[in-house]
């Protein structure tokens, strides 16, 4: 009888397909590029967070994720995959932002308990999401404005 490792996961019943997918090519991003910090920097940057706020959410200082940004320090497992995690829990927020719905902070709680992420920690993420979602639209308005009427 041959022997196979064998790997089983709970169905995940919160967690849409295309978040799946988000996570997924986020950890290829971190782990296939030689520069994960740079990759971990990028996604701070794309979602409006600073190093301290990203400290907040990853329980580390802020000089802690500097040195993973610049490279001086291999982020750990752990951090990476709680790092995708959040961010792929801040797209989640922001992608019911842009659908016009009321986010509802029960599928929230639940996408949550099933990533493994804190619900102590979902007020700050929801935070974070919105303030970037809205910035980011507001730029958008304002540059469709600009070329609609020139400067």
């Amino acid at each position: 009888m041959e022997n196979r490792l064998k790997l089983t996961s709970k169905p995940l019943l919160h967690t849409p397909p295309w978040l799946i997918s988000f996570e997924k090519d986020m950890a290829g991003e971190i782990f296939l590029y030689d520069g994960s910090g740079e990759v971990i920097r990028e996604y701070r940057k794309r979602y409006g967070m600073s190093q301290e706020e990203l400290g907040k959410l990853m329980d580390l200082r802020r000089e802690s994720i500097s040195r993973i940004e610049n490279g001086s320090v291999t982020p750990t497992f752990e951090f990476v995959r709680m790092f995708i995690k959040t961010m792929a829990m801040i797209e989640a927020i922001r992608v019911e932002r842009a659908q016009n719905k009321n986010i509802e902070v029960y599928f929230l709680e639940n996408l949550a308990k099933e990533s493994g992420l804190s619900l102590e920690k979902l007020p700050f993420i929801m935070k974070i999401a919105v303030e970037s979602y809205d910035k980011k639209l507001i730029k958008i308005q304002k540059s469709l404005k600009e070329e609609k009427y020139g400067k």
